[in-house]
């Protein structure tokens, strides 16, 4: 009987692998929010032009049920990018081009003005809408109109100046 040798390279991968497993830290489970507790989160939610049900988060995320029945305002983060799970309903959803005339809200959040060049989009239940940072964007409800959504906020790294 013949035993073949791994190439040293191979060998050497593999203890790598096995050394690099072993000492890895142990995780946490992920994290389950099952559709009940968002109807119920929705359920809670009292009417109003804009309510928000904080749902979770973590080191460089967050992420809320929300549900609108009126248009929101523009808005700019510098920081987060957005990402919207359309629940139910529907909207037009102005984002991109340059906000002008806006105010600092606080640092890096930029609220009002204009946004010149936008695009408007229909979006509505079963969408997913990603704003990167920086993109002005806006909800437009139509009389009449609600919007419910998860809003996923992840950190983005921030741009460097030159």
């Amino acid at each position: 009987m013949r035993l073949m040798q791994a190439p040293p390279i191979a060998a050497a991968l593999l203890l790598i692998a096995c050394t690099s497993a072993a000492q890895s830290p142990p995780t946490a489970p992920a994290e389950v929010v099952r559709a009940l507790r968002l109807k119920q989160l929705g359920d809670s939610i009292t009417p109003g032009a804009s309510r928000t049900a904080q749902i979770g988060r973590g080191p460089n995320f967050t992420y809320a049920l929300t549900h609108r029945d009126s248009s929101g305002g523009l808005e700019r983060h510098d920081a987060w990018t957005d990402i919207l799970v359309i629940q139910s309903g529907s909207a037009t959803y102005l984002s991109g081009g340059i906000q002008e005339g806006a105010t600092a809200a606080t640092p890096g959040e930029w609220r009002g003005g204009t946004a010149r060049g936008a695009t408007r989009q229909r979006i509505a239940a079963g969408d997913v809408v990603t704003v990167p940072a920086g993109t002005p964007h806006q909800f437009i409800l139509s009389a009449g109109e609600h919007i419910t959504y998860i809003a996923f906020k992840v950190a983005a790294p921030l741009p460097t100046r030159r």
